[in-house]
């Protein structure tokens, strides 16, 4: 059971390693930035693990790269559409060869965020064994 465990940890370990390096390269590759107009509200419909149904928000917008509009979903979801403000600003990060692979504000953290995680549950389990 205790190599189990430790084989368990160690696969939390590089899964966690693997998400912090996808997340540096999006970052790094993810150079552009502009300010970006938000155009309208994304409503999602979700459901908890018991089974009750809730919504977030996203606020949809589009932004300017190379004389070219695109549009995109943001990052961000928030439990009340009252804090999205259409017509208001949002920093926007792309690719400049590609910017249809963009992010807002969050959406560049995230994987590095988890992939810390994960390495911190990993130890957990190796040095619990």
């Amino acid at each position: 059971m205790e190599s189990n465990t430790v084989l368990f940890g160690a696969g939390f370990i590089v899964v966690g390693v693997l998400l912090i390096l996808f997340g540096i390269k999006k970052i790094m590759r993810c150079s552009g930035r502009a300010i970006g107009k938000i155009t309208g509200i994304r409503e999602t419909e979700e459901y908890d693990n018991e089974g009750f149904k809730y919504y977030s928000y996203s606020p949809e917008f589009e932004f300017e790269a190379d004389g070219q509009i695109y549009k995109g979903v943001g990052n961000n979801a928030y439990s009340k559409s009252k804090k999205i403000h259409i017509g208001g600003a949002i920093k926007v990060y792309y690719d400049p060869k590609d910017p249809h692979k963009h992010y807002t504000k969050g959406g560049g953290a995230i994987l590095p965020f988890l992939g810390i995680m994960f390495i911190i549950v990993g130890l957990i389990c190796m040095f619990t064994a």
